[in-house]
């Protein structure tokens, strides 16, 4: 495959036009000309948190009050609903699309050797970067974008003695069950401790400081506590039509999978503890951030400092029988995405507006007053963090394999898929996405101009992994 080169700002230059940037005076009543960064992410989070109000049970205090705080998106996309492709798209500011990388097995470097990942721009802005955690997809980390790092190994991960706890044959990762171990035990919480120290060091130059939590993602093992706040036989279900896969295109039938995981689970009696397990898991992440978030203002850092939390995508739960991400539907593709920005942002902010990851990088540019960066793909927030209600009208763009896309708009979920074979969902009067309107006429008009919002060109795949 071609590699892809980005030059469009020789090096001598954009160096310069730094200097330049964190020179420029600023008015005694903006916000801060230099603010630091704290850019927390989370693994497989859904819309399952109280501010989004995905899950009756879900239990997230501290996600809640960091909304509260500043601007929540509750129409905000991932790039791809995977972690590899989605994570790459949101460090480099461009679509699978573009860069070709759709799947968690094709390592990013090596088609992407000179793209400027988002830490790095910061570097080179002249902030202390450090990054820890689950940042970049796995074995797929990017050393060069951290200047300092703080990693995890496998025995910070504990699990139950005997596996799989839910008895489904095969299911390797794919399992939930309690833990009995203090939460200091967990990585996340050894990840978390480390930013805690790192927020308490001295030091003259802002800061970008990356945090990455695993959980929620599979497997669904937390201390117990965490699970007996959610008695099995309280479990309520998500909300599912029994035959929602009619009206899908044999493609549409493919992503769903539903001779799959889904039927292993209720075939195994598991539906009501895995949702057990993924409530546990996301209220455990939940109480980690809400340490950090703690620390950060113990650290006299709160007034001067972005504060942007997002979760890399979404995830099924049983809805189109179907389970894990890998999919092109809401639930899916739908992240939270929170972002405070002292002197910028109001309290309790809430925006409708549909938005993407993928516009995280420019809008930090906008926010440091960084130069900008003529490849990046997205669109700054910044309006929208002045006025959530801003216009704005610029759908979400989803992509899951080659050639297969959703847009959607604040009204309107549209997916094409490689093979050319349709979906159309009305928001507006079918939330759930169990009425495929594709084939109706009457929306013709409706797909033509979703469909102008789908990419031009699909690279080729990027090579996986040897």
């Amino acid at each position: 495959m071609k590699k892809l080169a980005f030059k469009g700002i020789l090096p001598r230059l954009w160096f310069a036009a730094v200097a330049l940037a964190v020179a420029a005076p600023s008015r005694a009543d903006d916000p801060p000309s230099r603010p630091n960064v704290l850019f927390i992410a989370v693994d497989d989070l859904n819309d399952w948190a109280g501010f989004l109000g995905g899950h009756p049970q879900a239990r997230t205090p501290n996600l809640d009050r960091l909304a509260a705080r500043g601007v929540h998106f509750t129409r905000a996309y991932c790039s791809a609903p995977a972690c590899n492709p989605s994570r790459t798209s949101l460090m480099t500011g461009l679509q699978p699309s573009t860069t070709g990388v759709y799947h968690n097995n094709q390592p990013w470097r090596p088609v992407l050797p000179d793209a400027v990942t988002l830490p790095q721009h910061f570097s080179a802005a002249g902030y202390d970067v450090a990054g820890g955690g689950k940042l970049f997809h796995n074995s797929f980390n990017d050393r060069d974008s951290w200047p300092e790092w703080f990693g995890l190994k496998g025995s910070d991960h504990p699990k139950p003695e005997q596996t799989p706890v839910n008895g489904i044959p095969g299911a390797a990762h794919f399992d939930w069950g309690p833990l009995d171990v203090p939460d200091e035990a967990m990585g996340d919480s050894k990840t978390v401790s480390w930013a805690i120290d790192w927020l308490q060091a001295d030091r003259e130059a802002p800061f970008f400081l990356a945090v990455g939590l695993i959980r929620p993602h599979l497997p669904w093992y937390t201390p117990r506590a965490y699970f007996d706040h959610y008695p099995v036989d309280e479990i309520i279900l998500p909300e599912t039509l029994a035959n929602d896969l009619d009206d899908l295109p044999p493609a549409g039938i493919a992503m769903a999978r539903p001779d799959g995981d889904h039927r292993k689970v209720v075939a195994a009696g598991q539906w009501e503890k895995a949702v057990q397990g993924y409530l546990a898991s996301i209220e455990f992440a939940d109480a980690q951030i809400g340490r950090l978030l703690d620390a950060l203002d113990a650290s006299g850092h709160r007034d001067d400092t972005i504060i942007v939390f997002w979760g890399d995508h979404g995830w099924h739960l049983g809805q189109k029988q179907h389970w894990r991400k890998f999919a092109l539907w809401e639930e899916a593709t739908r992240v939270p995405l929170i972002v405070v920005a002292p002197g910028l942002t109001e309290a309790d902010g809430r925006s409708d507006r549909t938005v993407s990851l993928l516009d995280l990088y420019p809008t930090l540019i906008d926010l440091c007053r960084l130069p900008g960066r003529p490849e990046l793909e997205g669109e700054s927030l910044a309006p929208l963090l002045r006025d959530p209600g801003a216009p704005r009208d610029r759908p979400a763009l989803t992509t899951h394999g080659r050639g297969n896309h959703a847009v959607r708009s604040e009204r309107w979920r549209y997916i094409r898929y490689a093979d050319g074979s349709e979906e159309l969902y009305d928001h507006q009067a079918d939330p759930r996405e169990w009425t495929n309107l594709a084939a109706d006429p009457r929306w013709q008009s409706v797909k033509d101009e979703l469909s102008s919002h789908l990419p031009s060109t699909d690279a080729p795949d990027a090579p996986p992994a040897r």
